[in-house]
């Protein structure tokens, strides 16, 4: 079972060789630092978190400078599955354990935020970045009582409703005989992630801010009045300076550089389906709830967008397209005769205890980071609260002060979450082994 030789994996204009880069709707290149020396803020880092910051701050009337070392949207911002839906990496019911109910729910609401700035940007920026609507997660075993507590707790506790399916009516959607149960949200949807981040970036440019690309800062002077970021041997000074760089470029503040454990995930996008070899019956977005599980969607011209295989080993498999080809073909047989076009990986930037890093380190030094694989929300919200902190002294970010910057172990602690995620795999087979054997008993 092997894919073509011939993916496209081609890099335009210094992007990876995703489908996002192939399809993109806007090329322009931004220059290199050259100036101005001195602004009120700078935001390192123009991925999703960054660029909606400066653009929050650029609407209440202050200077920005965004510097980014590669493209805006280079790394996990512009290669990510592109599901905006609400919660955190961590599950909402773990937080009430960690922080109490009262917090939990101020925490899970601050995520539906995130999903509701999405949707508003795009309404006003540019309406075709929308793919579709829904999301649905969907068990490899049976889940219904697992299913039922989630959604009453859901609607009980967050307001927010969600629709549980039985494997009937999963299998009526989804042609697979591995999944069962099923738990269906209205409210999230899906975009093109990259498109979105330059639309993000045409607005704040349009408002008055400036990004360069191309631009890595290498150092960090950092006083109490004036910040000084290091680009080569260009300089300029802040008031403030905001680092949301993930797990990309983790060095420039030590804190945060032990604090982000670098997950890598992988992307395959197909040739396109037909509808005699379509399985999927649906317009939304679906993700497994395996521990380290599948996520996928339909995308333009009817390909399959399929993305998993989640590790802390930064190098991607050496025959990656067949790797993803036998994934989901796993799940769907009938995909066999349907080749990968496009194939790519991404780091995602996780904190020890999966939820956001979001607040001030000293005055004047912010951080936006470690947003776990479920970023297209939490970046937004992210980006608002640090914004109104700084620009209103709004004091919401401080119901994220309990995760702190906290050192992940090194080399031992990335040795440590692939044990992990090798030990939630097995419990996965297992469940999904003993749900078939449940129902051929019955």
């Amino acid at each position: 079972m092997t894919s073509r030789a011939q993916v496209k994996n081609q890099q335009p204009l210094g992007y990876p060789g995703t489908w996002y880069a192939s399809t993109l709707t806007d090329h322009r290149v931004r220059p290199k630092y050259r100036g101005p020396s001195k602004t009120e803020i700078v935001v390192i880092g123009a991925g999703l978190a960054g660029l909606t910051t400066a653009l929050e701050c650029l609407r209440v009337g202050k200077s920005v400078t965004v510097l980014e070392a590669k493209r805006i949207g280079w790394g996990a911002s512009g290669r990510n599955g592109g599901f905006v839906v609400a919660g955190f990496a961590e599950e909402v019911t773990h937080l009430v354990k960690s922080v109490g109910l009262e917090k939990a729910q101020a925490l899970y609401g601050y995520s539906r935020m995130g999903v509701e700035y999405v949707r508003e940007q795009i309404s006003l920026l540019d309406p075709t970045l929308m793919t579709g609507q829904g999301v649905i997660g969907v068990s490899r075993h049976l889940a219904s009582a697992d299913f039922d507590q989630e959604r009453d707790f859901l609607r009980t506790y967050c307001d927010h409703e969600v629709e549980k399916w039985n494997p009937q009516k999963t299998r009526s959607v989804l042609n697979s005989q591995c999944y069962f149960d099923a738990l269906s949200d209205p409210e999230g949807f899906h975009i093109h992630p990259l498109n979105y981040v330059r639309a993000l970036g045409r607005e704040v440019e349009r408002l008055g801010g400036q990004i360069f690309e191309n631009s890595r800062v290498d150092r960090l002077v950092l006083s109490t009045e004036i910040k000084k970021c290091w680009i080569g041997n260009e300089v300029i000074s802040s008031n403030t300076v905001v680092l949301c760089t993930s797990a990309y470029d983790r060095q420039l503040v030590r804190a945060v550089a032990g604090a982000v454990l670098p997950v890598a995930t992988h992307v395959a996008v197909t040739e396109p389906l037909t509808r005699k070899t379509n399985p999927i019956l649906t317009g939304s977005a679906i993700a497994d709830t395996r521990r380290a599980g599948d996520y996928y969607r339909m995308v333009d011209e009817g390909r399959l967008l399929w993305g998993g295989k989640i590790t802390t080993r930064k190098r991607p498999p050496r025959r990656l397209a067949a790797e993803m080809k036998r994934s989901y073909c796993a799940t769907y047989p009938s995909l066999q005769e349907v080749n990968v076009d496009y194939c790519w990986s991404g780091l995602m930037g996780y904190a020890v205890h999966k939820m956001p890093i979001i607040g001030e380190l000293e005055p004047g030094l912010w951080v936006a980071t470690a947003f776990g694989g479920h970023g297209l929300n939490t970046t937004a919200m992210a980006g608002c609260l640090v914004a109104s902190a700084i620009t209103d002294r709004d004091e919401r970010w401080r119901d994220f002060s309990h995760f702190s910057a906290q050192w992940v172990g090194g080399p031992l602690g990335r040795v440590g979450v692939q044990a992990s995620y090798w030990l939630m795999q097995l419990k996965d087979k297992m469940d999904e082994r003993r749900s078939r054997m449940r129902l051929g008993n019955a």
